[in-house]
């Protein structure tokens, strides 16, 4: 279920026994009820007239017929999912039952389905409400949309294969006509006399997707020699009115000189060193590829390629080699995309490219060829001894994408992550298929919610109150097999759907605490930098927290220092949004930057986890044990406690004791499984003692 609102469910029936079976197996699901039982007509009556409710669910033995209650529904106005439930042996036929207007027809023995489908049916059942409030919402819009055209001193009319189908007063006034309805329905040609007439004939027949701007000479009239032939500029854009795709038009006086303001036009948009877009522009061009996603279903690609060791190499060659450089690299990036689209420079050196109608597949594998070639080659200024990189970043702008600037920041941050490679010719075909068949499986398995979650236990060694458990999980591959993180993430993010697979596994998550009697454990889930980025998410996880009434401290959430120090503005306010709902976060993989004070008092952590490579070697490291004395000690003094993860030698036990860490995790303690049944160490404290050996 996408809401977590409590499904309302009545329910015709002279069982009791069998209306709290089932009732009972949903509220294992998870499932929030608030359900009724109906044995007479008037109390069906009354229910409807006074409680709103999602579902009907009709028992064979109830003596209310399907017709019956059809017929209620139809004289109070109201559309519930009827789904009717049968014994083993039942005589009733279905396909009667179905023409009488039910959405489904199962035994009471089938549970597994009964539940599935309750959920199907309801889910439908909101989709469809909240369909029409939107629809509601949508005239409202139009009307007041509609009002401001009308009363808008700028000049504004929708175009049709050449004709008007509308225009506002503000358009008519400037073609001398006093009634604007009068120029409905005329074609647009015939406002325009000679050349002008000519240009704009030609600029119609083509089809274009963006925005088209002509300037054109609007003539005096034979009967009014006084009025002086006027220049216009005729802005016009794809879009849709009363539902019909047209063009939308906006007039505008000319500034006098055409050569000049075509040019003034092309500098406003361009960045002067690389002749490419410049940012803001682009910018309006990637919002317009987040609207075709949305309404249109054709799905564009965000690449951000930044040069790596920039200032290095600014303040090697100097400033006059290193623009030469950007020129080159931008002249490249104009030849190097066979398909439509959109380059700009964002930044000192870094570059974004928009393609259109692209797949995920083919922006890997352009990514990868970019990469290849943004090297010496590709320049004529002399680099001595530097070797020229980069980094590339890719968002997929889908039905998922937000805005520009959520997109930008998408793409920022898989600047760091290494793209899917694709080497060689004879496997490129078959390792493309590959991540695209991968691509959609993803996408079903968010919708199915193909995933399951392995806790593994965080073990406090000072006798801790919560027994904690961090939540990794696994996707269900069509054998039934296990999928690591690592096989479907990367693709997930650049595909936008990490703040999805997120929320899926809170919801398991959630299901999990509210199956367990015991009331102590506590689970640390983990991000995906979608997420961390995401306006949305937060939002949600406050109302799913609410209707499903779970404690917040039950609940922490993990971000890695590479994450954190990668986005430090994003992750401090994410964090700060945790916060304001209660919730508590931990650092994973700290120690492996050279500042941690920089930003452990943004995030303020409960604990922070180490990374493997500061323990790798404990064992027979004394150098290594000194640091980590030293690491302890500093972060105590700082009131954080330290979780070591990923032990997998039971030697290392006693040695982390001994130097002082709060909390152990790994295989040697317990692996990954289902149940969160592990006996903790509860109201006292261990003592170990044991020798260490040193090489």
């Amino acid at each position: 279920m996408d809401s977590q609102e409590p499904i309302r469910i009545l329910i015709l029936s002279n069982h009791t026994h069998s209306i709290n079976k089932l009732l009972s197996a949903l509220r294992i699901e998870g499932v929030d009820l608030k359900a009724q039982s109906v044995k007479s007509k008037k109390e069906l009556y009354e229910q409807l007239n006074f409680l709103s409710w999602e579902l009907i669910l009709c028992y064979e033995d109830s003596s209310l017929s399907i017709e019956m209650v059809k017929d209620t529904l139809f004289k109070q106005g109201l559309e519930l999912p009827i789904i009717f439930l049968v014994d083993e042996n039942s005589t009733i036929k279905s396909v009667e039952l179905f023409k009488a207007g039910i959405q489904d027809c199962l035994s009471i023995y089938q549970q597994c389905r009964i539940i599935t489908a309750i959920k199907r049916e309801v889910n439908g059942h909101r989709l469809k409400l909240n369909h029409r409030l939107l629809q509601q919402n949508f005239k409202e819009l139009e009307k007041r949309h509609q009002a401001l055209m009308d009363a808008s001193s700028s000049a504004l009319a929708y175009i049709q294969e050449g004709m008007h189908l509308y225009c506002n007063k503000s358009y008519a006034q400037i073609f001398q006509e006093d009634d604007h309805e009068s120029l409905q329905q005329s074609p647009l040609l015939d406002l325009f006399e000679g050349e002008s007439r000519e240009l704009l004939r030609s600029a119609l027949s083509k089809k274009f997707d963006n925005e088209l701007e002509l300037i054109l000479t609007l003539h005096g009239k034979s009967d009014d020699s006084a009025m002086p032939d006027r220049e216009l500029k005729l802005s016009f854009t794809p879009v849709s009115y009363g539902g019909q795709a047209c063009l939308q038009l906006i007039l505008k006086h000319g500034s006098g000189n055409s050569t000049y303001s075509a040019s003034l036009n092309t500098v406003n948009k361009q960045d002067l060193l690389t002749r490419l877009y410049n940012k803001s522009f682009f910018l309006e061009k990637i919002e317009t590829a987040v609207g075709k996603a949305i309404k249109q279903q054709q799905h564009t690609s965000l690449l951000i390629v930044q040069i790596n060791e920039f200032l290095v190499i600014k303040s090697t060659i100097g400033l006059s080699k290193t623009n030469q450089v950007l020129i080159d690299i931008a002249a490249f990036l104009n030849k190097s995309i066979q398909k439509k689209f959109a380059a700009a420079r964002l930044g000192d050196f870094q570059f974004g490219l928009l393609i259109d109608n692209c797949k995920l597949t083919e922006s890997i594998e352009l990514a990868n060829f970019i990469k290849s070639k943004i090297n010496n080659h590709i320049t004529t200024t002399s680099l001595p001894s530097l070797q020229l990189s980069s980094s590339i970043g890719i968002a997929a702008i889908n039905e998922n994408a937000l805005d520009a600037e959520d997109l930008l920041a998408k793409a920022m941050v898989n600047l760091h992550k290494t793209i899917p490679s694709i080497n060689d010719a004879q496997s490129s075909n078959s390792q493309i298929q590959g991540i695209s068949m991968l691509a959609s499986y993803i996408d079903l398995a968010l919708k199915e919610q193909r995933f399951k979650l392995l806790p593994q236990p965080v073990v406090g060694l000072f006798g801790e109150t919560f027994q904690d458990y961090e939540v990794l999980s696994r996707m269900i591959d069509n054998n039934g097999n296990d999928m690591p993180p690592s096989d479907f993430l990367p693709l997930a993010n650049l595909n936008g759907l990490g703040e999805e697979l997120d929320k899926v596994i809170v919801n398991l998550a959630l299901q999990s605490l509210r199956k367990t009697e015991n009331e102590n454990i506590r689970l640390t889930l983990s991000l995906t930098s979608n997420t961390l980025l995401s306006k949305t998410f937060l939002p949600w996880l406050s109302e799913t927290l609410q209707a499903t009434k779970t404690s917040t401290d039950r609940l922490f959430f993990q971000l890695s220092e590479t994450q954190i120090c990668n986005n430090l503005d994003h992750c401090t306010k994410f964090n700060d949004g945790l916060k304001e709902l209660g919730l508590l976060s931990i650092v994973c993989h700290y120690g492996c930057v050279a500042n941690p004070d920089n930003y452990l008092n943004d995030i303020q952590p409960v604990y922070v986890k180490l990374d493997k490579s500061l323990v790798r070697d404990l064992s027979y490291s004394q150098y290594q044990q000194d640091e980590l004395i030293d690491l302890f000690t500093d972060l105590h003094n700082k009131n954080l406690k330290v979780a070591v993860p990923q032990i997998e030698d039971f030697s290392t036990l006693p040695i982390l004791w001994k130097l002082g860490a709060d909390y152990l995790q790994g295989y040697c303690l317990e692996r990954p499984r289902q149940a969160m049944d592990y006996e903790f160490i509860q109201k006292h404290e261990i003592t170990v003692d044991a020798q260490t050996y040193l090489q």
